[in-house]
């Protein structure tokens, strides 16, 4: 009964060996990208700050003491607004003055030109000589620049008055003040900025190493931090001269269709493709493979194995890149996570969360 036994167990461990298992497939689960319109031209991106088309500095014509301030920072104003005003008494003197000094001179020019008339008349009748009526000419000549002079200092006294009082030259904001009641300032000193309303625009420094790579009238991409909005936009002008300290050329950027969610002195990034670049595919920086000091992207192709394809890269800005076209086409599936473990020929199929 035993021996019977043990053949029977021999048997069924014959056939057990007998049966090989089968291996399981070797299968790799991946996310991929699928390109399509990607393809981009590759910018450089500027950071600036939002102006005005112009930004006039101002300042009153003449010196004195400032005995009111009418705006703020940030205000809006209208034209021939009134933005601040100095002491006007010493020039309004000087006005007076400038007055009697015009209404002596007319006194005395009234007085020559009837003398000059009479004396025409004696010269007519051969009563005076020619050279008596020469005299009279002379005195009545300079009695009429005198009087001249005297409306001219009389205009310019009554205009210095004006000057007294800071207008808006335009619609406006004022951007900057620099200036309070009881300040002294003097003729020509800046006490205040504005930003004219208009066309709205960025300004941006160029690199001194780029800058023949950019020229008037291309096109930008603007987008202002502060609302997360992107505008287009179009280089209007580029300083021929650079800041001698920071070796830059500053640029203004028009911006399209700015509407009133831009504010003067908001923060923006300037996007520009310059004249050298190249067009590119743009793949998730993350589908990058490196060996061997060479760069490449898996792809899944028709029948869901991986192949390995070599690409250039042209250009990153942290969450994606640009390569250069041909090693990839509208199609493809380009493998976006899980790349580093994938081996040439290994079946794929798409991870989905």
């Amino acid at each position: 009964m035993l021996k019977h036994l043990l053949v029977v167990l021999l048997s069924v461990g014959i056939v057990a060996c007998g049966k090989k298992s089968q291996p399981a497939p070797d299968v790799r689960y991946v996310k991929v990208f699928v390109v399509g319109n990607n393809f981009e031209q590759s910018a450089s991106t500027f950071h600036g700050i939002v102006h005005a088309e112009f930004e006039p500095t101002l300042s009153f014509r003449v010196a004195g003491k400032i005995i009111e301030r009418n705006v703020d920072i940030g205000q809006v104003v209208k034209q021939s607004q009134v933005l601040a005003s100095l002491d006007p008494t010493d020039y309004k003197l000087s006005a007076d003055s400038a007055n009697a000094q015009v209404a002596s001179a007319k006194s005395n020019y009234v007085t020559q030109q009837a003398n000059l008339q009479r004396y025409k008349e004696l010269l007519q009748q051969n009563f005076v000589s020619q050279a008596e009526y020469d005299t009279r000419k002379a005195q009545f000549d300079s009695a009429k620049a005198q009087y001249e002079e005297a409306n001219n200092q009389l205009s310019n006294s009554k205009n210095q008055v004006k000057y007294t009082t800071l207008k808006a030259p335009s619609d406006g904001v004022i951007t900057s003040i620099n200036m309070d009641a009881g300040q002294v300032v003097s003729s020509g000193q800046t006490v205040a900025t504005m930003a004219v309303s208009g066309m709205k625009e960025v300004e941006i420094e160029l690199p001194e190493a780029q800058i023949n790579n950019y020229k008037s009238g291309m096109p930008a991409k603007i987008k202002i931090w502060a609302t997360d909005i992107s505008y287009k936009g179009t280089i209007r002008i580029i300083n021929q001269a650079s800041d001698q300290q920071s070796r830059t050329f500053t640029a203004r950027i028009m911006i399209d269709n700015a509407d009133a969610n831009i504010k003067y002195g908001m923060a923006a990034d300037v996007q520009v493709s310059p004249l050298n670049s190249t067009d590119g595919v743009e793949l998730p920086l993350n589908s990058m493979y490196a060996k061997d000091g060479k760069t490449y992207v898996w792809l899944m192709d028709a029948k869901s194995l991986a192949k390995l394809v070599p690409i250039e890269v042209i250009s990153t800005n942290g969450s994606s890149m640009k390569v250069k076209p041909g090693s990839v086409h509208n199609g493809d599936r380009v493998v976006s996570a899980g790349s580093n473990f994938i081996y040439a020929g290994q079946e794929l199929r798409i991870y989905n969360d």
